[in-house]
């Protein structure tokens, strides 16, 4: 993948960032690549803070509703961007992959 398709990934993935806040998320860490199919595609885990069940954040009504934002900012940004495939994880727990890109919220 070229350098300027990540950077527009990781443009889409900074506003959604901002955005996603307010739900609770302390960090998007990233990958990019062909998915099975060789279509492009984003792997994004989205990161909760470690008491994020004790607060509510970890419901399945927040996850799905983050895991939507995401789909629906990488649709918005246009038909070359890639498909995002969404997960998740607390922030105390290990990453799971070392080449991730992180983003973390401000």
């Amino acid at each position: 993948m070229r350098e300027q398709e990540r950077e527009r990934i990781r443009a889409v993935l900074r506003r959604l960032l901002a955005e996603l806040k307010a739900r609770g998320v302390v960090a998007l860490e990233w990958r990019a690549g062909e998915d099975w199919a060789g279509d492009p595609a984003v792997w994004v885990w989205v990161v909760l803070p470690a008491d994020a069940e004790e607060r509510g954040l970890w419901a399945f009504e927040n996850r799905e509703a983050i895991r939507a934002e995401i789909r629906k900012a990488f649709l918005q940004a246009g038909p070359e961007e890639p498909v995002p495939y969404v997960h998740f994880r607390l922030a105390n727990e290990e990453r799971p992959r070392p080449d991730l890109e992180l983003l973390e919220a401000a």
